[in-house]
C-alpha cells in the first residue's frame, strides 16, 4: 500500500525517509548495485526493528508482556505502519535487484540470431520434386460394399423410381 508524503513524514524519522526515497522509481535505478545493496540492508534492519517493536508494543497493551518503557503502549498503529513502509520500500529495491539479476541473465540479441542460424542450418533441406509435372495426385479408394452404379440396391433408387410412378420388382 503506497503511503501519501505526509504520513510517510509523520511516520519515518529524518533518516529513514531519507531512504524510502532513495526507492523511488526515477532515483532507485541510478543507484549502482553496491549501493543498492546498502540500501535494502539498511531498510531490512530498520524495518526489522520497527517490527520487532510492533511485536513488543502488541505484547504490552494486551498484557502478555511488561512494560519496556515508562508507561505500557496503549496500541502499536504508528509503529506497525512503519514497518509496513518500510518493507514496500525494501520490495521495490528487491525487485529491482531481480530486474537487473534477470537483464544479466537474458542472452543478447546477437547470441539468439546465431543460435536460430544454426538451427536452420542444421535443418534438413525440404524435399523438392524432381520436375515440375504434378503426379498422380489422391487415388480415389473403392467402397466394396457399394452397389454398382445403377442397380436397384442403390441407395434412394427404389423410392425414386416410386415417385417417378415406374414401380419395378
Amino acid at each position: 500500500m503506497s503511503l501519501s508524503a505526509k504520513a510517510l513524514t509523520r511516520l519515518l524519522d529524518k533518516g529513514e525517509l531519507d531512504l524510502v526515497a532513495r526507492t523511488r522509481r526515477g532515483k532507485l535505478a541510478a543507484e549502482n548495485d553496491g549501493d543498492l545493496r546498502d540500501l535494502a540492508r539498511n531498510l531490512r534492519e530498520r524495518r526489522n526493528r520497527a517490527r520487532d517493536l510492533a511485536r513488543q508494543q502488541r505484547r504490552e497493551f494486551r498484557g502478555k508482556a511488561p512494560p519496556q518503557g515508562s508507561r505500557p503502549a496503549s496500541d502499536n498503529h504508528g509503529t506497525k505502519a512503519k514497518a509496513d513502509a518500510l518493507t514496500v520500500a525494501l520490495k521495490r529495491v528487491g525487485a529491482e535487484q531481480t530486474r537487473r539479476a534477470e537483464k544479466l541473465r537474458a542472452p543478447s540479441q546477437r547470441s539468439l540470431a546465431r543460435k536460430a542460424l544454426a538451427l536452420k542450418q542444421r535443418q534438413d533441406q525440404r524435399k523438392r520434386p524432381a520436375s515440375r509435372t504434378a503426379g498422380k495426385g489422391m487415388r480415389p479408394v473403392e467402397n466394396p460394399k457399394a452397389a454398382k452404379s445403377g442397380a436397384l440396391k442403390d441407395a434412394g433408387a427404389r423410392p425414386a423410381m416410386m415417385r417417378a410412378k415406374i414401380a419395378r420388382q
